[in-house]
């Protein structure tokens, strides 16, 4: 009797686990979808990023308005939990700012309305919602970095060692490792919060392809 009861146990817990399994998978495939649909590679200043047409003016008003973005990350980070993560993150925003000083970024001017409502969508306080903008941004940023890095490179006179990559060298590599531990976070979330958590992390896509219109529209 016992050991039926402990088969039982075992088969409820493998039940539950491979529910919430189902329950990641399907919020994680409904953010990637979103993700596909504001992907930023495609955003009109990323793609002349890539081919080396924007201005030294443009690059550097673009590091002065993204920078608030850094910061909310470092702050999602925080929320979601994870210490190590949010000491990372914040962190990086020096990393960032070695760029923004290589491009003479004037980083004490106001953000643009699109740049401020970036950073609010990217650093919400509930845990569950800054794991799904995290998985969103984060799971995008090493093809994103690298093609930043290359750019850079390859068109305005950047030494892909130096300080003043440092920022993107580690978000080719280390955004990997951080979008699947917040996949594997997002197991806990209860699923009727699926679709809310979605809502979110599209927002917070949204967001960033509004920042990018700003930076266009204003540089």
């Amino acid at each position: 009797m016992a050991g039926n009861v402990t088969d039982q146990t075992t088969r409820i817990s493998r039940a539950g686990s491979l529910f919430e399994r189902r329950s990641e998978m399907e919020l994680c495939a409904r953010i990637d979808e979103a993700r596909k649909r504001w992907d930023v590679l495609k955003h009109p200043f990323y793609e002349r990023w890539e081919r080396g047409e924007l201005s030294r003016e443009e690059l550097a008003f673009y590091a002065g308005e993204y920078r608030h973005a850094v910061v909310a990350v470092a702050h999602a980070a925080a929320a979601a939990g994870d210490a190590e993560h949010a000491r990372e993150e914040a962190e990086h925003v020096a990393l960032w700012d070695e760029f923004a000083a290589a491009v003479e970024a004037p980083l004490d001017r106001e953000p643009n309305p699109e740049s401020a409502e970036c950073a609010v969508a990217w650093s919400p306080d509930e845990r569950f919602q800054a794991l799904a903008v995290l998985y969103a941004v984060e799971s995008a940023q090493p093809a994103i970095s690298q093609t930043k890095l290359a750019g850079l490179v390859d068109h305005y006179g950047f030494d892909g060692d130096d300080s003043a990559a440092e920022y993107f060298r580690l978000h080719a590599e280390r955004d990997l490792e951080h979008a699947r531990a917040a996949r594997e976070a997002l197991a806990e979330a209860p699923a009727a919060r699926r679709a809310e958590l979605a809502a979110v992390a599209e927002r917070a896509l949204e967001a960033n392809w509004r920042l990018l219109d700003g930076v266009e529209r204003a540089a």
